[in-house]
C-alpha cells in the first residue's frame, strides 16, 4: 500500500478518472445529470478517498467492484 498522497479530493478524483480512461468533462456531465454508472463510480471514488486509499489501490478496487457489480447486474436480467 502506498502512502496517502492526495491532500485535495478534486486531484484524487481527476487522477482516478484519468486512470480509468474516462473523459473527465463527460464523466462530470453525467454525474451532474445523475447517470447511474458515473454516479456509482463517483460514490466509490469518494468512499476510497475517505478511506485514504492511494490512486493505484483505488483503481484496482474500482476494477474489482465494477466487475462484481456488472456480473450481479447481468445475472438479475
Amino acid at each position: 500500500m502506498t502512502q496517502f498522497e492526495y491532500p485535495k479530493k478534486s486531484k484524487f478524483i481527476v487522477d482516478i478518472i484519468q486512470a480509468l480512461h474516462i473523459q473527465l468533462d463527460e464523466f462530470m456531465y453525467k454525474v451532474v445529470h445523475h447517470s447511474p454508472y458515473e454516479t456509482i463510480l463517483y460514490i466509490w471514488i469518494h468512499k476510497l478517498y475517505i478511506k485514504r486509499k492511494s490512486c493505484e489501490d483505488a483503481v484496482q478496487l474500482i476494477y474489482k467492484a465494477r466487475n462484481m457489480y456488472l456480473l450481479t447486474s447481468c445475472s438479475k436480467a
